[in-house]
């Protein structure tokens, strides 16, 4: 499968009629959200080959995205990079909501998640090391979390706030 493969799956998910899409990531910016110079920065740091750019724009408005403030912080590729990925968030995320530090163990979800909703099937739930699950108590604990994450993230427009320190933080 390649680095892609997660946000592969969530755009094929989508496409089959999802009517919503929540995401958590906690060390990385998510999948659908990358820019192509993060992605292979981000392949190459973890020494996989880069993968063809993911074109995931048609799904994200469906898309809510929980993002730790440790992916913000974790520094891929260089200041000018982050920058721009950063940007990339504020530009092209509908619904962004920045989970920040000071959550501590609130906010230790330790996968990246996905709860995928549809209007007549029941919610998938989509893990980062590539597992699909519908089973109930799955479904029951990623709606846990995604409650706990809407307790402690920041709205959106704070959210935003925060990520216009990251740009001002890396354009250095």
């Amino acid at each position: 499968m390649t680095q892609h493969g997660a946000g592969e799956q969530l755009v094929v998910l989508a496409a089959a009629g999802a009517t919503r899409i929540t995401c958590f990531s906690g060390v990385t910016i998510p999948v659908l959200l990358r820019t192509e110079c993060y992605a292979k920065a981000l392949a190459g740091a973890l020494g996989l080959a880069p993968s063809p750019e993911l074109r995931g724009d048609g799904v994200l408005p469906q898309c809510v995205f929980f993002i730790h403030e440790y992916a913000l912080n974790t520094v891929v590729g260089g200041d000018r990079l982050m920058e721009d990925q950063v940007l990339h968030l504020l530009f092209h995320a509908p619904s962004i909501r920045i989970v920040p530090a000071s959550a501590g163990g609130a906010a230790a979800v330790g996968l990246d998640y996905a709860l995928i909703q549809y209007e007549h099937e029941p919610p998938l739930v989509y893990l980062a090391n590539w597992t699909l699950a519908s089973d109930a108590a799955t479904v029951e604990r990623a709606v846990a979390i995604f409650q706990r994450m809407h307790a402690v993230a920041l709205d959106n427009e704070r959210s935003r706030d925060v990520l216009m320190e990251y740009v001002a933080r890396y354009d250095r």
